[in-house]
């Protein structure tokens, strides 16, 4: 964290952005940074809607990012469904 944060305020970076980061992972993060995380990018779709994660990003002023929005080729069978919600 600590080495990151010091490229922002160095000036060589403008922003913190996560990927592939859980709510409990970034609730962790936010709790030793002292640079806010501007962006968690993360894969979201019909098949995966990330809901939960969506709503915290947008209570922390995060914001969010979705890769394979409309789904990778494997998406409903690791769901085992056969449409999205």
């Amino acid at each position: 964290v600590d080495v990151v944060e010091g490229l922002v305020e160095r000036g060589f970076v403008k922003a913190i952005g996560v990927s592939n980061f859980s709510e409990k992972k970034i609730r962790d993060l936010l709790g030793h940074a002292d640079v806010p995380i501007s962006v968690c990018q993360v894969e979201c779709h019909p098949y995966w809607p990330q809901r939960d994660l969506i709503r915290f990003c947008a209570r922390n002023d995060i914001h969010f990012t979705a890769y394979s929005p409309l789904g990778s080729p494997d998406s409903a069978a690791m769901f085992k469904r056969e449409t999205p919600e």
